[in-house]
């Protein structure tokens, strides 16, 4: 994956697309990071060099994936119409970092215990135990329901730590995503900002016509991808 013209700095290392609009004295920078299992991640990177703030909600990019072997009918608009499906919206942020935070919260509260699993546990325990006593159980009874109770309670303690390393992991995820990602924000004048933006993947397509906003004003780029080759 990379700009069919790619014409801007590199970012990280990638290169870039870098649209201009003296109009509004805002630039545009776009480069592909990486491919994962199911998205593809972009880097955006906006210089507002205006005198007023500039809206910015990744949550309206989408692309456009075009199934054409021939870059130069990307812009031919006749033949692209035929070929174009639907749009592709990205990622919305904010709701993947709330999934993430409602995901942590349940590990994290698994990770303290107390959940309906435990709770019956115990209270069996304590019914064997109360039962004991007026079964009157040989010693080799009484070792074999403690050693129960202890595998149960062993076993309880491994599924606590299990579900504090997946806290521990999504903790890390949400902080990563927060430092990273680029989110909806109303940039200041003379300011700039830089952040990825995820869509799912169309390994399919020959080409992506990339379309993101500010203050909902298009900008559009086009990149190139060689089906099966990552």
């Amino acid at each position: 994956m990379a700009p069919s013209h790619p014409n801007g700095p590199t970012i990280n290392g990638h290169p870039t697309s870098l649209s201009t609009r003296p109009e509004d004295s805002v630039e545009v920078l776009l480069g592909f990071v990486r491919y994962e299992e199911k998205e593809l991640v972009f880097e955006v990177e906006v210089n507002n060099n205006s005198s007023k703030p500039v809206l910015l909600a990744p949550e309206t990019f989408y692309y456009t994936p075009l199934y054409t072997d021939t870059p130069d009918t990307l812009m031919a608009s006749a033949t692209a119409a035929v070929l174009e499906p639907a749009r592709v919206a990205a990622l919305d942020p904010e709701a993947r970092l709330q999934q993430l935070a409602q995901r942590l919260d349940k590990q994290a509260n698994k990770a303290q215990g107390g959940g309906w699993l435990e709770l019956v546990t115990s209270a069996t325990h304590i019914a064997e135990n109360v039962s004991s006593i007026s079964k009157k159980e040989t010693d080799q009874q009484s070792a074999e329901r403690e050693q129960r109770h202890a595998d149960d309670e062993a076993f309880l303690a491994e599924q606590r730590e299990e579900h504090a390393q997946k806290a521990d992991m999504l903790y890390d995820q949400k902080r990563n995503m927060e430092s990273v990602a680029l989110r909806k924000t109303m940039l200041p004048p003379r300011q700039y900002v830089t952040g990825q933006v995820h869509f799912p993947r169309s390994d399919g397509a020959h080409q992506l016509r990339m379309v993101l906003f500010f203050n909902e004003r298009p900008v559009t780029f086009n990149f190139t991808q060689r089906p099966g080759v990552l």
